[in-house]
This record gives C-alpha cells, sequence and structure tokens, in this order.
C-alpha cells in the first residue's frame, strides 16, 4: 500500500505523465490512469495488478482520495476492482462504445473529516470514473476542464452534496453530452 501512495503522491505533484507503459511489469507496478483535484480535494487513479486473494495477478484499477491538510495532501481512503479489458487501450468511437459519448464506470465516496463521530457532521469526498470515446476531447466539470488522456478513463473528484455537472466536450469546445452523476449508471444526455 506504502508503494502506490507515493505513485499518487507524484501524480498529486507533477500530474499525469505525457505517456505511460503499455503494460505493468516490474519496473512498472502502478500506471497512472487519472488525476482530479477540485480545491483542497483530489483523487488519483492508478491500474494494478492485484497481489493477493481471488484475483492476484488480474489487472485492477485502484481510485484513491486524498485531502489537502497543512500543505501536504492526506490519503483519506479509496477501491477498486478488477477490468475485465486492458485499460490502457485505445477508446473507440461513441458509436461502437457502451453508453456513447462518457459512460460513467464506477464511483466511491470517503469520509473528508475523520475526526467526525455522528454521520450527521460528517462531510464527503465523492469521486466517479468515466469512459469517453474518441470523439470527446474534455470534459468540462462545472467551471473547470480536464483534458481526456488517450485512454479516455477520466477521474472526478468534489466534496459538494450534489455532483457538479460534467459535459463531455470535442476538440472545438463543442459540447458532445452531459451526465448526470447522481446515478452512476444514469445515461448519457
Amino acid at each position: 500500500m506504502e508503494e502506490d501512495l507515493l505513485a499518487c503522491q507524484k501524480v498529486l505533484r507533477d500530474g499525469l505523465p505525457e505517456s505511460v507503459p503499455a503494460e505493468l511489469d516490474d519496473q512498472h507496478p502502478f500506471i497512472p490512469l487519472g488525476v482530479d483535484i477540485d480545491g483542497d480535494v483530489a483523487a488519483v487513479a492508478l491500474v494494478l495488478r492485484w497481489m493477493k486473494g481471488p484475483l492476484a495477478g488480474r489487472p485492477g484499477i485502484e481510485k484513491y482520495t486524498f485531502r489537502r491538510c497543512g500543505g501536504e495532501w492526506v490519503y483519506l481512503g479509496g477501491g477498486g476492482g478488477t477490468v475485465h479489458d486492458y485499460p490502457l487501450a485505445n477508446r473507440g468511437p461513441a458509436r461502437e462504445q457502451r453508453g456513447g459519448y462518457l459512460r460513467p464506470c464506477s464511483s466511491g465516496q470517503s469520509l473528508r473529516d475523520r475526526d467526525r463521530i455522528l454521520p450527521s457532521e460528517a462531510s464527503w469526498v465523492f469521486s466517479a470514473e468515466l469512459q469517453a470515446s474518441t470523439e470527446v476531447e474534455r470534459v468540462r466539470i462545472d467551471n473547470r476542464t480536464l483534458p481526456v488522456p488517450f485512454h479516455g478513463h477520466v477521474l472526478v473528484v468534489w466534496s459538494t452534496s450534489k455532483p457538479p455537472p460534467l459535459t463531455a466536450l470535442a476538440a472545438d469546445g463543442t459540447p458532445l453530452a452531459s451526465v448526470d452523476l447522481t446515478d452512476p449508471v444514469s445515461s448519457v444526455r
């Protein structure tokens, strides 16, 4: 766990690398997949190979959430799962991709303030992973914009009770579709 958190800290500090290895190996046990920072909260997704349990040896995606405290990123929690297809494969056009231009894949939440005992006092950090088609160049999240990497995986983080509006944008800035993150398996509008 310590090695993957160090990999996340590097992504938070330096951003996603321009290029990534094509496969996991001994030299690359983690491949950065996505990152999003919204104020004092952040999320990082890594492709990794599960080391233990019934899924040992299979590739998976692990998401980690963080909160900035005193200038440092503090790990809050995370989770992940296996993937059926290798996640760094090139993405396809909307007509071939289940869900169209922007498909929600997974979502999660972590407790933001661990010192809060009562659920009514707790605040949360939410994250969602989406898959974008080849037509999508950027994703607008409220008033922030993220570039879509070559593999099309986009990670979004927020800390408000209501998810931010999310819109897939073409290279010229034309809106292609919007997604309702209140339902992680919602259909694209």
